[in-house]
């Protein structure tokens, strides 16, 4: 037996359940300054090898007699902190800030519960708790601006979850002007008696620079906008044309007449499709990009694409998920070059059911470029527009007609169809705000939609009916709890939902309320009820479509799940998926799932805090205007508007008219003796404040009268 042994053994025959150092030197009657020193290492070692636990008081017990909590810590500005079990079946703990034990925001610890509030008689009815042992620091770098007060350097984090601010020593600043926004490194731990340490590791600029707020909201997701000096040399090393030697094996259809449909700004054309209708049937052929012909699995474009797992799309710019000699050059469809397919041939009867279909290796010509700008007016009748794409009217008029077989056929299924205008945001060559468009979703947005869901389904049945290692796109049903939720936010508008609660159900209930004043925040309301859709291996089927078989294979430009299915397709189409390979992609498509699921909320986070900021941005000149706008939610602290062009905002409950008011959270309503405000409730508001950093609008109310005034200037 080992001394490691020993002292466990020890430990484990003790009747105390804390054990200290001087107890253990005693017990096993060492006596050398050497021995002490030994049994530290033993104890250290027991630790890591999770056997034993250190309190934060210095003591040892054993891990299996330890009641302490695993937790991760969630900071706020004012010093204390939560912290959330990863048993998810357990309520948060307050833990008070002198019970941090040096915790700080994003820490995974150790909590012990404060037995005294166990029945929550603390801090509002939550139990509270203190940290025993910190086992992963989770905070390892911090945004923040750094201000020189009589030579004394300190950052400010932008993340008011990191209450303290963090000390940078004159040799560690990069010669940072004062008032800069900066990215640092923790090299040490704030404690009771000391503050943090930190090196600055990037300066990002002026701190009061929107450009720079911009790129401290990218960094702070981690997202990158330069690729590795390697990825860019394999990128540039891949020829900008399709050879001969490109097309072997592939079906040739660079006879037919292929169009891509994008908006006006798009690059990357993941996207094509050609369309025929004889004898009641409808023959419609999707391509997509052959991204897998050119990243090679395993190359260090795959490896950097896996990181990135989508693209990332600002108003102002694009962070794409591969270089752009592939992005916008050799596997963008664009028009007029030859370019590498996977193709979907469908053919459909005059009820829009497929009725047979192929998946292929392809070679595509495509002939149009066009926008949905374009396609609308060729839609609606345009003269002008349908003369100059003559060749591709009817086309497009047969397409159209199918689309709208496709939709009525879905709306049956019962899939939600939100409707929701999409916002564009107008920015000029120097990145400022001019304009926030609000989009209607036309039918040219639409069949492009359509056509893709239907292409989505038709791939994942197939390799699902195959039972092959696959990466599905699911959505499931909506907890009892959320639903219950939601029931009672809709009776609150005269809206009963059936209990059965499938999407048909919510489905009825976007019907009964579209075009009313409410129509906006219902279907918000109603995506809020909604889980999160994910990429997993298994097929659980996608509750907001109604699908039972669904997939994302449509953008493999930009999405690296639709990648991993394209290897595993070409596998298969090869006949090439060995018994090695097969085990190989089946662990793979697990990894890739939670890795495609992770990359996805952190990007839409990230575009959401930059369109937030843009639009704050846009209102900061207009301090006093007028809008009309809804309530579009509710707290404690006010009520949140949002104006026709999608800006949102809030007013604050003392810059409401006098009135004792409560937080209604099963109604999304703040209610008083005399006013009450209920989501979707018209509004008339004035801009009150802007502050861009923070990305917040303050309202406040105004009337008709202001209103008409307004218009009138």
């Amino acid at each position: 037996m080992n001394f490691t042994d020993k002292v466990l053994l020890q430990i484990k025959n003790s009747k105390k359940k804390l054990i200290t150092e001087e107890f253990l030197f005693k017990t096993l009657g060492l006596k050398t300054s050497f021995d002490m020193q030994a049994i530290r290492e033993a104890l250290k070692q027991l630790v890591k090898e999770d056997k034993i636990v250190k309190t934060a008081r210095g003591k040892y017990m054993l891990s299996e007699l330890s009641s302490f909590v695993r937790a991760k810590i969630f900071g706020t500005k004012q010093g204390y902190a939560f912290a959330r079990p990863v048993d998810e079946q357990q309520k948060d703990v307050f833990i008070a800030e002198k019970n941090l034990g040096g915790a700080v925001h994003g820490d995974t610890v150790l909590i012990s519960i404060n037995k005294n509030s166990q029945k929550g008689k603390f801090f509002g009815g939550r139990i509270e708790g203190n940290v025993e042992k910190i086992l992963e620091r989770g905070t390892k770098t911090l945004i923040g601006v750094l201000t020189n007060n009589n030579g004394v350097n300190l950052v400010i984090p932008d993340d008011k979850r990191f209450a303290d601010s963090v000390f940078i020593a004159p040799t560690d600043t990069m010669n940072a002007a004062n008032n800069s926004k900066v990215i640092i490194s923790i090299v040490d731990y704030p404690s009771r008696t000391k503050m943090a340490l930190g090196k600055v590791i990037e300066v990002l600029g002026d701190a009061s620079s929107v450009k720079t707020s911009t790129l401290a909201i990218i960094r702070s997701y981690n997202l990158k906008e330069e690729f590795p000096a390697d990825v860019i040399a394999e990128a540039k090393s891949i020829s900008q044309t399709v050879s001969e030697k490109d097309k072997v094996g592939r079906k040739d259809f660079t006879k037919d007449l292929v169009i891509t449909i994008d908006g006006e700004d798009a690059r990357d054309f993941d996207d094509a499709f050609s369309f025929q209708k004889k004898d009641n049937r409808y023959f419609l052929n999707v391509h997509i990009a052959d991204v897998s012909h050119y990243v090679k699995e395993g190359g260090k474009m795959d490896e950097e694409a896996f990181k990135r797992g989508t693209s990332v799309y600002f108003p102002d710019h694009v962070l794409p998920m591969l270089p752009i000699e592939l992005s916008n050059g050799i596997c963008s469809l664009n028009p007029n070059v030859d370019r590498l397919t996977m193709s979907v041939e469908m053919v459909l009867d005059e009820n829009a059911n497929v009725t047979s279909y192929n998946i292929c290796k392809g070679v595509i010509h495509s002939s149009y470029r066009m926008t949905y700008t374009s396609v609308t007016k060729i839609l609606d009748g345009d003269k002008e527009e349908c003369e100059k794409y003559e060749p591709i009217v009817d086309m497009l008029n047969g397409a159209a007609e199918l689309a709208k077989k496709l939709i009525i056929k879905r709306d049956n299924a019962g899939q939600l169809d939100f409707d929701l205008p999409e916002t564009q945001i107008i920015v000029d060559d120097d990145y400022n705000t001019v304009d926030i468009i609000r989009h209607p979703r036309e039918m040219s947005h639409r069949l492009i939609e359509q056509f893709m869901v239907l292409t989505n389904q038709v791939v994942a049945r197939h390799f699902c009916n195959m039972n092959a290692p696959f990466v599905y796109r699911v959505h499931e049903d909506p907890t009892p709890e959320r639903v219950m939720a939601f029931s009672s936010f809709a009776s609150s508008l005269g809206l009963k939902l059936n209990k059965s609660a499938r999407p048909k159900d919510f489905q009825s209930l976007l019907v009964k309320g579209k075009n009313q004043p409410y129509s906006v925040a219902l279907s918000k309301i109603m995506l809020r009820s909604m889980q999160k859709a994910r990429y997993t291996p298994e097929n659980l089927g996608h509750f907001g479509l109604a699908l039972k078989d669904y997939c994302h294979f449509t953008s493999p430009i930009r999405r690296y799940p639709d990648l991993t299915i394209h290897r595993i397709i070409t596998y298969i189409l090869n006949d090439s998926l060995t018994e090695k390979k097969l085990k190989e992609m089946q662990e793979f498509v697990e990894e890739s799932s939670i890795q495609s699921s992770e990359t996805e909320r952190n990007a839409e986070q990230a575009e959401r805090a930059v369109d937030d900021q843009k639009k704050a941005e846009f209102m900061a000149n207009k301090i006093g205007n007028i809008y009309k706008g809804f309530v579009s939610g509710a707290s404690d602290n006010g009520i949140f508007v949002e104006l026709d062009n999608t800006v949102d905002g809030i007013i604050f409950t003392e810059n409401l008219p006098n009135d004792r008011y409560f937080y209604d959270e099963k109604r999304f309503s703040l209610i008083g003796k005399k006013h009450t405000y209920r989501i979707g409730d018209p509004l008339i508001v004035k801009v009150d404040s802007v502050d861009i950093l923070s990305r917040n609008v303050n309202f406040v109310l105004s009337n008709e009268e202001e209103l008409k005034n307004t218009i009138n200037k």
